[in-house]
């Protein structure tokens, strides 16, 4: 016997081999599997109906929440815009006046934000406003006593 002859033997044996590892895969009922798979798959699709069926239901209840919040804030607002309206406009003035009478008494910035419940930026600003229109008041008064001596 040759080396041909050997190599077709072997090649031979290959083929039955894998004819046989066919046989052996395709004994069982291919189609049984993608059934399955098939199944599995309608029931993640009924699941993600069902779920998306429910994702809009609270979608919708949450808007209808929204709403109502929506509602009761703007009738707040509007409650609030009639009780500034009927407030006296001295109010903002009075903290005005106590946040140059803390400074004035030299309460320092920060405790006079806390007293009258104001950022204490706002009480910055306030205090030096406050101030350049003071120092303004005496260099206009040292000028007219200047000009009348």
């Amino acid at each position: 016997m040759t080396a041909s002859t050997w190599m077709m033997a072997i090649v031979d044996a290959i083929a039955i081999a894998m004819l046989g590892a066919v046989l052996w895969r395709l004994r069982r009922d291919p189609e049984a599997g993608w059934d399955a798979r098939e199944h599995r798959l309608g029931e993640i699709f009924d699941r993600i109906r069902v779920l998306i069926a429910q994702s809009e239901g609270i979608a919708r209840d949450l808007d209808a929440s929204l709403a109502a919040h929506a509602t009761r804030l703007r009738a707040l607002l509007d409650e609030a815009r009639r009780a500034t309206d009927d407030a006296p406009a001295a109010g903002g003035d009075d903290v005005v006046a106590r946040v140059r009478r803390l400074a004035a008494a030299a309460v320092p910035i920060d405790e006079i934000a806390r007293r009258v419940d104001m950022p204490a930026a706002e009480v910055r600003v306030l205090v030096a406003l406050h101030g350049a229109r003071n120092a303004a008041t005496k260099s206009a008064q040292a000028r007219a006593t200047t000009v009348r001596q």
